[in-house]
């Protein structure tokens, strides 16, 4: 708009008097008439004479030019600070993050998603300020002169400022914010206004930036309590009900650029088939007291195929797959959303995104009034948060009493919020431009502006008017515009006329159109019934369908299991059949015969694999001197065996010679090799007895763990050792109910141990009737002569008499038995 210029004012001349006689009928028409041509019809011829229309006035913004410690070095430096290390990645793409392709889950977005339009992206719910600058710089009313901007837009990145210095002192959190404050207070546009007309926008809580004292163990920073930030406006994805705070959703994955692609996935969501009544996508919270989710993730399960549970608190982080937590929204009619550790949720608005009715148990959770309808039950339900965690209501109960209307509606109203709570790919202009969350919110700053403040624009046309006032014209210009003046009141009287023929004519129509509209709504409505009724159809067969295929499953188990009762019974039939025929081959004196026949060849059997065992170890008898031995006491002071005069002779067992030298006191100059020796001797004896136990059907009482010249023996009777309390005149005994291993070699082992592992062997080698063989030359615990039988023929003589554990009075009687050759 041209401004006039005062200096070039120019002043009336006086006129001949006979021109009043033609100025009069002017002057009176310009005092009754003028007056009623309003200053819009003014604004209006005026800019049609200069050929433009201000669209913008009253929305421009004016953006401040901020140093980039404030913005961009926070970015930049992001892999510097450890808080902000995990959410580099999510900086790309103007903040929207990496984009989802396809080829990165094996086609499984399509159904899912819609890929195709390339609109996806991994975004992180905390980018909001990074999303929100971007959209700003391409708002179509910027303006780089600040008097007649409505706004002035701070693009501070205070969420990443905040986050940097988490845990860190208060001065440091504070230190950015305090700067920032005084390069506002600095500028000339602070000075309009104070502050009153600034805002920015934040990807964090409002309670990040409200800290309650200066301790550096409170939460957060406090740039909102800054006294230059109380005036200005946050725009945050949760606030805390002051007022110059206001709540904007938090991102989401779908950034389109077009209404089309809106329209694409709102149709997609409406025909999606939903398997779960609802669902839960979130993590426990089991140190938060207060938490219900514990009660919401328990209440879920128990619901079984009713309920779908995506729990965040797993390795695999499916939670962070766009893909899988959309297509649990998708697949659920409600989806839960229990406060986290502040009351809203992210997973509110990907649930909507997905067309899933949100279930609130927190009013605090519903801030968004810019968003959502002023009326939460005509997209939400509510349940009381007291309520569930008192355990007074079941949640599948509240949701299963919701009738199909009443969801439909819900549903249709859930669809038409998508476009409010996404964040569109900046820069498309025109018809087709998307009223995103951005479209709405900012016009809502700027009405707000306009209702405390007139505007800039506002103040400039009326300063015009002042100096249209004041200024002076010549004769001609004066005739002209009376001239003007008149074919305009000329117009406007054709204009009334009209308006008065059209009105009828206008009013019949929108009639027929509101009727037309009525009936199209009714049809809609048909429509819809006519979906949800299909709906249920094809759930109801979908449901026989399973049906049908459980009950034929069930008749195949149910056929198998038959047929292996008929199996089963054919077999016991015929054992029956054979145990009858035993019982009359063991009746009478030809039952005797066939008995002993069979104990016959048991006991042969048993005599070859004796015969076996003593090709495997063969012994070795060799005459030698006589000695005196004895072995180290067991604990607790008695001996296993006192000094006794043995046999002359010793024995070898795969040419390894017995001695009892190494189980006696060691010393500096015991020789190693006869304790490697006899360890390994020893070894072959546990592993014969192992062998032979099986062959005989005898029970080893103490279990061998083989390991050649390292072998341990177990005893599993209660072990007693002193305890502590010794010293006191009444000492107890601590029991170990576990078994205890004790070695049979001496390497690094104490001797009385080593001692009672043989004595356990010789007492396992004396529940075979072939104890005599090991006792002597083997152990060399009991003393008596070793004949001189071949170590094979005896084992085969007494193996055919020995069948089951004796004792030492009967292994003397099998002796005789077996050198009698009975």
């Amino acid at each position: 708009m041209e401004k006039f210029n005062p200096r070039k004012k120019k002043i009336v001349r006086k006129q001949a008097p006979d021109l009043w006689i033609h100025i009069l009928p002017i002057l009176v028409f310009s005092i009754l008439f003028v007056p009623h041509i309003n200053q819009e019809t003014l604004n209006i011829t005026l800019k049609t004479k200069q050929g433009e229309t201000d669209t913008c006035a009253g929305r421009y913004v004016y953006i401040h030019n901020l140093p980039s410690r404030f913005n961009d070095d926070l970015i930049e430096s992001c892999e510097s600070y450890v808080e902000l290390r995990n959410k580099c990645k999510y900086l790309v793409n103007s903040g929207f993050g990496p984009p989802i392709l396809e080829v990165e889950i094996h086609n499984h977005t399509t159904r899912v998603l819609t890929t195709e339009t390339g609109s996806w992206y991994s975004t992180n719910q905390f980018m909001l300020e990074v999303i929100f600058r971007e959209k700003m710089r391409h708002y179509e009313c910027l303006t780089n002169d600040s008097s007649l901007s409505s706004a002035i837009f701070v693009p501070f990145y205070a969420g990443f400022d905040v986050r940097r210095f988490w845990g860190y002192n208060v001065k440091l959190r504070d230190e950015l914010g305090e700067d920032l404050a005084q390069w506002l207070r600095e500028r000339p546009e602070w000075r309009k206004m104070h502050g009153r007309d600034h805002f920015f926008v934040t990807g964090r809580v409002g309670r990040d930036f409200r800290r309650a004292s200066d301790q550096d163990s409170d939460w957060g920073n406090k740039l909102m309590r800054l006294p230059e930030f109380e005036n200005m406006t946050m725009l945050s994805i949760e606030t805390n009900s002051f007022s110059n705070e206001f709540a904007v959703p938090y991102p989401t994955y779908f950034h389109p650029k077009t209404r089309t692609e809106v329209e694409t996935w709102q149709r997609q969501v409406r025909m999606v088939q939903r398997r779960y009544l609802f669902s839960f996508v979130g993590a426990p919270r089991p140190e938060m007291e207060e938490s219900i989710r514990g009660e919401v993730i328990k209440q879920c399960l128990a619901s079984q195929e009713r309920c779908k549970f995506l729990n965040c608190d797993t390795p695999s982080k499916d939670c962070g797959n766009p893909v899988k937590v959309i297509e649990v929204f998708q697949d659920s009619v409600f989806c839960l959303q229990p406060p986290g550790d502040t009351p809203t949720r992210r997973s509110t608005f990907d649930s909507v995104l997905a067309g899933c009715i949100p279930v609130f148990f927190s009013l605090d959770s519903v801030q968004y009034e810019w968003h959502f309808p002023d009326d939460h039950t005509k997209y939400s339900v509510y349940i009381s948060e007291e309520d569930v965690k008192d355990g007074k209501v079941s949640i599948e109960k509240v949701l299963s009493m919701i009738s199909e209307e009443e969801i439909l509606s819900m549903r249709n109203e859930v669809e038409t919020i998508i476009p409010k709570i996404i964040y569109a790919k900046p820069g498309d202009v025109g018809p087709d431009r998307i009223e995103d969350a951005f479209e709405i919110a900012l016009p809502r700053k700027l009405l707000m502006e306009r209702e405390t403040e007139p505007s800039s624009s506002t103040k400039l046309r009326r300063s015009d008017r002042e100096e249209e006032n004041v200024k002076i014209i010549e004769w001609e210009e004066f005739d002209n515009e009376l001239t003007r003046l008149w074919s305009l009141s000329s117009a406007l009287k054709l204009a009334t006329e009209k308006k008065l023929t059209l009105q009828p004519k206008l009013e019949s129509l929108i009639q027929v159109s509101a009727e037309s509209l009525r009936r199209s709504n009714e049809l809609e409505e048909m429509r819809q019934r006519l979906e949800a009724k299909k709906l249920m159809v094809d759930k109801t067969s979908v449901a026989c369908r399973v049906t049908e295929q459980d009950v034929k499953k069930k008749e195949d188990d149910l056929s198998v299991e038959v047929r292996s009762l008929l199996v089963g019974g054919t077999t016991l039939s015929i054992a029956k059949t054979k145990l009858q025929e035993s019982n009359c081959q063991l009746e009478g004196e030809s039952g005797y015969a066939h008995l002993k026949n069979a104990t016959n060849k048991l006991r042969k059997r048993q005599q070859y694999m004796i015969t076996q065992v003593s090709f495997i170890y063969p012994l070795k008898i060799e005459a030698g001197p006589s000695q005196d031995q004895e072995l180290e006491s067991l604990p607790g002071g008695s001996r296993l065996v006192g000094t006794k005069h043995v046999s002359q002779g010793s024995v070898r067992i795969l040419g390894l010679p017995f001695s009892m030298a190494p189980f006696t006191k060691m010393s500096f100059f015991t020789d190693k090799k006869e304790v490697q020796k006899s360890a390994t001797a020893l070894g072959y004896v546990a592993h014969a007895v192992s062998l032979l136990a099986p062959y005989l059907g005898v029970p080893i009482r103490y279990p061998l763990r083989l390991g050649g010249s390292k072998t341990y023996i177990r005893d599993y009777a209660p072990y007693t050792e002193p305890s502590a309390s010794d010293m006191s005149p009444v000492s107890s005994l601590s029991e170990k109910a576990t078994f205890v291993e004790f070695p049979l070699f001496l390497d690094g082992q104490d001797t009385t141990r080593a001692a009672y592992a043989v004595f356990l062997l010789n007492k396992l080698s004396h529940r075979f009737s072939v104890s005599y063989i090991f006792s002597r030359h083997f152990v060399e615990i009991k003393a008596f002569s070793f004949d001189s039988y071949k170590f094979q023929s005896t084992v085969g003589t007494l193996g055919c008499v020995t069948m089951h554990d004796v004792d030492d009075s009967k292994v003397t009687k099998d002796k005789t038995k077996g050198k009698n050759g009975k």
